[in-house]
């Protein structure tokens, strides 16, 4: 029998705590143990009654939810999902969240500006807290400096990798991650040299926060970073990320990939779907392309990143010990997908040794 996943919500509406507590009703597997108003009850009730998964709003008067998530990542390091307003500020707010250790977030509202309590917003809500369950708490993300919170909470830069001599042009990489994914993508971008292939990225995410996220990235290392808009040529030192609530695709230009964005639904569930880049870079630049899976809670992206070693291409996926949820990196191993199973400070270097065989 498996393990009642216990949650606390953490929201200064009451609308909200009456939403979660119908959403969570009598769902299999999943306890409502309790609801706070604030920061200060949400301390009290969650020394007491030790919750797995903590729902928690990051706009609430008074004591904000950063300041009282940074509390938790400090002295009861849980798994939290931030419950954010589909907004630039929440979007903004919600980046600085995933950089104290949250590690999901669900948006109240959306474009139309509904209330939010619909049954994608269920769906999404249960998904999460399931996936913030499964998180590795010996893999989670330490808390930043004040220093390095200060802009978007941008990540302490890293030396970049150096370049083993000439790239030969004409490969690319995509990557593809979830739950864990922002901050192991932020280790990755500070660590890719300026003359790094074309790169295109899946991040699970709502539509909004992937152009705050990109924005993030950007400026982390010697790379640009940027939402991809579609039709784009993407040349050496780019990278381009998923536009959430969309599907993303490689194809090939006369001087290089080129981006492709589609208004098509959730394939396998999500949108932007890491199976979807992956078996189009397969398709299109097989032998030439890099494949990196790296953690996340499902199977996306497994099947294409078999895909991409049947075509000739070369793929790594992020190893257990580093993975913040091994679960997309666990699928793509067990289908024999992975040429190299790397931790993620290697998987930079790993491509660029790849890259330095293939010129030669």
């Amino acid at each position: 029998m498996s393990k009642l996943i216990k949650v606390l919500a953490v929201d200064d509406s009451a609308l909200a705590r009456n939403a979660y507590r119908l959403v969570l009703e009598g769902e299999s597997g999943l306890e409502l143990v309790a609801t706070a108003p604030n920061a200060d009850i949400a301390r009290r009730k969650i020394t007491s009654l030790d919750p797995d998964v903590v729902i928690l709003d990051i706009e609430m008067p008074g004591e904000d939810g950063l300041s009282l998530l940074k509390w938790l990542m400090e002295h009861f390091p849980v798994p939290v999902v931030v419950s954010s307003s589909y907004s630039m500020q929440g979007a903004e707010q919600t980046m600085q969240a995933f950089s104290l250790g949250a590690v999901e977030v669900v948006c109240k509202g959306g474009p139309a500006g509904n209330d939010g309590w619909s049954d994608s917003f269920s769906t999404t809500l249960i998904s999460s807290i399931h996936a913030a369950s499964r998180v590795r708490r010996k893999a989670r993300f330490p808390v930043r400096t004040e220093k390095a919170q200060a802009t978007s909470s941008t990540p302490i830069k890293r030396t970049p990798a150096r370049s083993p001599g000439r790239i030969r042009r004409g490969s690319c990489v995509v990557i593809g991650a979830s739950t864990g994914g922002t901050e192991a993508l932020a280790q990755l971008i500070t660590r890719m040299p300026a003359d790094f292939p074309p790169t295109l990225i899946v991040q699970h995410m709502p539509p909004l926060y992937t152009a705050t996220f990109a924005r993030r990235l950007d400026g982390l290392g010697e790379v640009n970073v940027r939402e991809a808009q579609g039709g784009e040529m993407i040349g050496p030192g780019e990278v381009l990320v998923a536009p959430g609530g969309k599907q993303l695709r490689m194809d090939v230009g006369a001087a290089g990939p080129v981006a492709r964005v589609s208004t098509e639904g959730p394939y396998n569930r999500h949108a932007p779907s890491v199976d979807i880049l992956f078996h189009s870079a397969a398709q299109q630049y097989r032998a030439r392309t890099l494949g990196v899976l790296l953690t996340g809670m499902g199977n996306d992206g497994a099947d294409g990143l078999l895909a991409i070693r049947n075509a000739g291409g070369y793929t790594i996926a992020q190893d257990e010990a580093s993975s913040v949820v091994y679960g997309m990196p666990y699928e793509a191993v067990k289908r024999g997908a992975a040429c190299e199973i790397q931790a993620l400070d290697a998987i930079i270097d790993a491509l660029l040794k790849r890259l330095l065989a293939e010129s030669a």
